[in-house]
């Protein structure tokens, strides 16, 4: 049984949601009079807030993290006040994100993006390839089970399928509106 395989699935759907964050800044990037990134960035910063944030990190930060504190579970080193320092260093570009959204500033809202997007990719790289098999190898089978069963509570409190289908949803309207904006003659 693995206790990280749900968190590296929600991984999944928040690099998709980096990806197509950055296409409508690229795009915005070769299109000076765009207007489209500050348009959908509220959408972006949405998603970040309420699936990467109070959903995903409800249960690394409340859960698995707790977990992997326990005494004898990381034996050779503890790269969990870094993973907490990038959690804080990327809310802290979501407010960017936010304050340029509010002063319809498009250059520094593309930059925060790109500041974003690339501290989380070498972010969840971390976690996926590090932290979480160093969890898997440290934590026993019954402390697998009693997180699978906070997980699973905390699934059920935060209604994450609900959640799942709303932001699978908007990832598919976003992703066809930059496709209709960006080639209007293309038919999906």
């Amino acid at each position: 049984m693995l206790a990280t395989e749900n968190l590296r699935k929600e991984h999944q759907l928040i690099l998709k949601y980096i990806a197509l964050m950055e296409r409508y800044a690229e795009f915005c990037v070769n299109n000076a009079q765009c207007s489209m990134l500050l348009e959908k960035a509220g959408s972006f910063i949405e998603f970040i807030h309420e699936f990467a944030d109070d959903f995903h990190h409800a249960k690394e930060e409340n859960i698995l993290f707790r977990s992997l504190e326990e005494p004898g579970v990381l034996t050779h080193c503890n790269p969990i006040p870094q993973m907490l320092n990038e959690h804080s260093k990327a809310r802290e570009l979501v407010q960017a994100m936010e304050n340029s959204l509010h002063t319809n500033d498009n250059d520094k809202l593309k930059t925060a993006i790109s500041q974003y997007a690339q501290l989380l990719k070498e972010h969840i790289y971390k976690e996926d390839n590090i932290l979480y098999p160093m969890g898997e190898r440290g934590l026993s089978d019954m402390a697998k089970a009693s997180l699978l069963k906070e997980y699973a509570q905390t699934d059920q409190r935060l209604d994450s399928q609900t959640l799942w289908c709303k932001y699978e949803t908007l990832y598919n309207d976003l992703e066809h509106q930059l496709i209709t904006y960006t080639h209007p003659t293309a038919t999906c």
